[in-house]
């Protein structure tokens, strides 16, 4: 009887044990406006640690992951060719520029085989302008692999420790209020 106690004792304490450290950062994370703005933009919680990379900018500068620590960072996975890529990108410019000098880096990692490519979509979009995005490629499809990519656009909320918060698979109006309340409750 007594070993029967002790193993159910020890079973409870394990199952206590488990919910604790996999429910911990859940319970960091109970900020009622960032959990209620992914649930709102039908996101998932991710709560891992984001897989570092280095991928090339347009002047051929390697950006690493690490750069933007202490920031939030917002990854987002798209290509020239994806039809709702483009149509997101407008309400990505808008946020980027709203949150930029808050603490939010805008990271727009595309999947085309070239910069000309690239080029040719940002100069439609954004004639005789820049875009506030730092704008890298991954022709070779490395990184997004690496975060589990499925489908583009496909974006990533990475917290300024370096947690995947959320992830948002395809095309999004980032300037919906929901979008909002979760970079301001992450900043």
């Amino acid at each position: 009887m007594f070993d029967r106690q002790l193993r159910w004792i020890i079973v409870a304490a394990l199952v206590a044990l488990i919910a604790g450290v996999g429910g911990s950062s859940w319970y960091f994370y109970r900020d009622p406006g960032l959990v209620d703005a992914v649930v709102a933009l039908e996101g998932q919680w991710v709560d891992r640690a984001a897989p570092g990379f280095e991928l090339p900018d347009r002047q051929g500068q390697m950006h690493n992951l690490s750069r933007y620590q202490g920031q939030v960072v917002f990854l987002n996975f798209w290509a020239s060719f994806c039809e709702p890529c483009r149509k997101e990108m407008p309400s990505m410019e808008a946020l980027v520029r709203q949150y930029r000098d808050q603490g939010m880096v805008m990271v727009a990692v595309s999947l085309d085989a070239e910069w000309g490519e690239v080029d040719g979509f940002m100069q439609e979009f954004l004639p005789g302008q820049r875009s506030a995005m730092t704008v890298l490629l991954d022709s070779e499809n490395q990184v997004s692999r690496l975060y589990g990519t499925e489908m583009i656009p496909e974006t990533y909320i990475i917290d300024r420790d370096g947690t995947v918060i959320a992830r948002f698979v395809g095309d999004y109006d980032w300037t919906r209020p929901e979008v909002r309340q979760l970079i301001e409750a992450l900043l």
